[in-house]
């Protein structure tokens, strides 16, 4: 199959990708080319509902991300658990390194860096979907990256997945492992929520611009698609910095818990229309 370059530039993508694989094609809509506008407008017209329509079942799986992070968040930040008023020392932490961030993107977002991490959470996807990387530029607050194929994985990684947190997380739990000191677990925290912020904010700052990511497998497919993976990934990395691994995994089982439970509801919701409308 014949491979062609995805190029991504100022910290966004803007992939020039052959259409490789169904998944790819579900979302993904080839740019035009000369004497193919005719071709491209009925492939993008046919695979824009397909998108929709992913986006809409997505629906009910944000919903039980964003509930059971709800539900989560007093088992990893507070000392008692649930049933307790008093911020864990590791939730002090993370807050203290989020506050952190925050004075410091007051001061000077860091644009250079940010442009660096998403370029790189672009390219560290496309390696693990199997894709060739052609080149890496990053410059003051833009950057590119060359690739042999896109996909939605790789095109919208950097708004879902916090690299710099995980980066900061792993060898934290190794360390607290090894030493067992509580401090690392403090240290770990406070680092956590300084790039867990950084992340999200910086994250708000490039969508607050017109992104060709978002744009390109259409905004409500993007949107679904970042809204669910971000609580799967963000939201994880907090509730591991301030919990341990052990409240992720519970998030992970509530997840899909809470998934099954509005999807049950929903068909059975239409279920029920369409009884009614037979009958």
């Amino acid at each position: 199959m014949k491979e062609e370059s995805a190029e991504r530039e100022g910290g966004v993508s803007t992939p020039l990708l052959s259409g490789s694989g169904i998944w790819a094609m579900l979302a993904w809509f080839p740019p035009r080319r000369p004497g193919t506008e005719t071709g491209e407008f009925m492939k993008s017209f046919l695979l824009r509902p397909l998108a929709w329509l992913v986006a809409i079942l997505l629906l009910p799986a944000c919903w039980g991300a964003a509930v059971s992070f709800g539900k989560s968040i007093p088992a990893a930040f507070l000392a008692g658990g649930a049933g307790s008023y008093l911020l864990a020392p590791e939730g002090w932490a993370f807050i203290v390194g989020a506050c952190a961030y925050a004075v410091w993107h007051r001061l000077r977002p860091p644009e250079f860096l940010y442009a660096f991490v998403h370029e790189f959470t672009h390219m560290a996807f496309a390696l693990l979907t199997g894709e060739k990387v052609r080149s890496f530029e990053v410059n003051q607050g833009s950057g590119k990256v060359g690739l042999s194929g896109t996909n939605p994985l790789i095109t919208l990684a950097p708004y879902f997945f916090p690299l710099p947190t995980v980066a900061v997380l792993i060898p934290g739990a190794l360390l607290g492992w090894a030493f067992g000191y509580p401090q690392i677990g403090w240290a770990t925290a406070f680092l956590s929520g300084l790039t867990l912020y950084l992340h999200v904010l910086m994250t708000f700052r490039a969508l607050g611009a017109s992104q060709p990511d978002i744009a390109r497998g259409g905004r409500i497919f993007s949107w679904a698609f970042i809204f669910f993976l971000g609580f799967v990934f963000i939201g994880g990395a907090a509730l591991v910095a301030a919990g341990g691994w052990g409240v992720a995994a519970i998030y992970g089982v509530s997840i899909w818990r809470e998934s099954w439970d509005a999807y049950a509801l929903l068909f059975g919701l239409m279920e029920r229309i369409a009884w009614g409308l037979s009958n």
